[in-house]
């Protein structure tokens, strides 16, 4: 699959910045939009029914962020300050950070603790899971479906029995693994989540922790891979992924 290929990727990836680059600053960037979900989710006529509502608010794992303060503003410059000291380690699946001599973890563990998403092991034949009978029923063959086509989309159906399964789709893709563009040149929200959505019993129960976590891995990798070690400021740099739990650890 395209959105994991980058994680399990032979090639070597810097990941780390030299001390030299500490005091520099760029401008970091994020697209997980939960107020932007939120206010959606609120402005949806006829407004949202207790079926849709419950299945957000009683999701054993999404519930919390439908508790969360509808804040459009993201700690970015803690999360700038962390990735400068990333530390250069032969383990892709956890990033350590170096602040002020003390080394810090940001593992599958941390992730789980702070974002309260399911961490456990992914259901065998996960990649190969679910349909995209319900995207073809919405998106004309060869219609783009990016986030703010799912968003259109979701605004314009009314009360139609296939709204809660795009409101899942919008969330996954605002939240769980936000992308790197919005609007024009922007990919397609996430084949995994078009197939995903079409049994919700399946969205309940999938490890969204471990899979924003491993989005989240590739994205930094990605990140400083990108700077090779330099920093060139006033650069407009987008860090998608669930950021929540970063933030938060800063």
């Amino acid at each position: 699959m395209q959105e994991l290929e980058a994680t399990e990727a032979i090639k070597p990836l810097r990941m780390y910045f030299y001390e030299s680059e500490y005091k520099k600053q760029i401008k970091l960037a994020t697209k997980c939009f939960v107020k932007d979900v939120m206010v959606t989710f609120d402005n949806l006529e006829p407004p949202m029914s207790d079926t849709e509502r419950k299945w957000f608010e009683k999701h054993p794992q999404f519930c919390h962020v439908f508790h969360l303060e509808k804040d459009s503003n993201h700690m970015v410059q803690g999360m700038w300050m962390l990735l400068l000291r990333t530390v250069d380690s032969s383990k892709r699946k956890e990033v350590w950070f170096i602040v002020n001599g003390v080394p810090i973890r940001y593992g599958l563990r941390e992730h789980a603790l702070i974002s309260g998403l399911s961490c456990r092991n992914y259901p065998l034949g996960y990649k190969e899971f679910g349909d995209r009978k319900f995207v073809k029923r919405h998106f004309k063959k060869g219609e783009s479906i990016r986030l703010e086509d799912v968003k259109a989309k979701l605004l314009a159906m009314g009360e139609h029995r296939d709204r809660l399964k795009m409101m899942v789709l919008f969330f996954l893709g605002s939240v769980i693994c936000a992308q790197t563009k919005v609007g024009k040149g922007a990919r397609d929200v996430l084949e995994f989540f078009q197939r995903a959505v079409d049994d919700l019993e399946f969205c309940e129960n999938f490890p969204w922790g471990r899979y924003s976590f491993d989005y989240m891995v590739k994205e930094i990798s990605h990140t400083i891979d990108h700077f090779g070690g330099r920093v060139r400021e006033k650069t407009l740099w987008p860090l998608p992924g669930f950021c929540l739990p970063l933030e938060v650890s800063n």
